[in-house]
Parts: C-alpha cells; sequence; structure tokens
C-alpha cells in the first residue's frame, strides 16, 4: 500500500496527538475537509496500516527503572522461550534475533532490586533459558508501548472482564 502526502500527514499529526478530531486535523492540513480526513482515518486503520491505542507511560505508574535483558535459550526453543517471555507482565517488548541464540526482551520496574529479583524469579526459571544479561537503559528517546497495566498497579481481583479486539473476539 503506497501512501500519498496527505495520508502521511495525517499519520503525523495523530502521532503528536492520537485524539485530535478529524475537524482539528483539517484545520491543520488545510485544503482538506473533516469528512475526507475521516474517510482516510477509516481506510488507514481498515487496511492496518495505523492502530488507535492507549500508550501507558511506566513511570508515572511508579516503574521508573527500564532494562534491556538479553536471553540467551537454545536455538531449538527460542520461540517458545519468547512466547512465555511476552506473557510476563513487567515485560513491554520481546524480540528474536537472526543471530545466535538471542531473545531481546524489554523490561520495566519498580526499583533496581525488583528488576533483578523479577530476572532471577521468573526468566532464569523458563525452561530453556540458559543465559541473561542485564542493560539498565539510562535514557531512551524513542519507543513505543503496548504494554497493559500489571494488576499489581491497580490491586483488585481479576473481576474476569473481557475485552473484545473489534473483530468479534474477546481476549
Amino acid at each position: 500500500m503506497m501512501l500519498d502526502e496527505m495520508d502521511a500527514a495525517i499519520i503525523h499529526l495523530l502521532q503528536e496527538d492520537g485524539r485530535m478530531s478529524a475537524v482539528e486535523l483539517a484545520e491543520r492540513l488545510e485544503g482538506i475537509s473533516a469528512r475526507v480526513v475521516r474517510h482516510r482515518i477509516k481506510k488507514l486503520l481498515r487496511q492496518g496500516i495505523i492502530s488507535v491505542t492507549a500508550v501507558v507511560n511506566p513511570k508515572a505508574l511508579g516503574y521508573p527503572i527500564m532494562a534491556d535483558v538479553l536471553v540467551d535459550a537454545d536455538v531449538s526453543v527460542i520461540p517458545a522461550v519468547a512466547q512465555r517471555l511476552s506473557l510476563l507482565d513487567h515485560v513491554t517488548y520481546v524480540s528474536c534475533a537472526t543471530r545466535g541464540t538471542g531473545i531481546s526482551v524489554q523490561v520495566v520496574a519498580r526499583s533496581v532490586e525488583d528488576l533483578y529479583q523479577m530476572v532471577q524469579a521468573q526468566i532464569h526459571q523458563i525452561s530453556g533459558v540458559s543465559r541473561t544479561r542485564i542493560n539498565l537503559v539510562a535514557l531512551a528517546l524513542k519507543f513505543t508501548y503496548h504494554w497493559k497495566v500489571p494488576q499489581e498497579v491497580y490491586g483488585l481481583p481479576d473481576m474476569g472482564l473481557r475485552m473484545f479486539d473489534g473483530e468479534g473476539g474477546a481476549h
């Protein structure tokens, strides 16, 4: 799918403020109506080029520590280990490299001590993990979060609430 200059401008403005109305977008873009903006946004959503989501700021919820954890595992179990890692509450990102036996994991924590305990108690306990290396992130300049707020933050028991993905599926 090719984007034109107008699509790119709409995306750029929505990245600045995802709640910007079609009317405000049209005013900022000049020469395009709010109706056309709404149509283009619907098209971008339908084609999977953009999505609308709330971005959680872990620091604001008491998770000021961010670390990159490099996880080594046997090549034969990397996909399974990566899947297990992606389910951990404090993990915000998981990727598998094409070289060697590495899985890159980004983790948030309340303290360095909590980070260490989480790596020891959760990551090292996953079958197939052979080694980890922790690198504290001192400065993060660009990233995107799809991190879900851990239940420990709001402290309520699981009430069995279900969310729907917009296509009839629950998760």
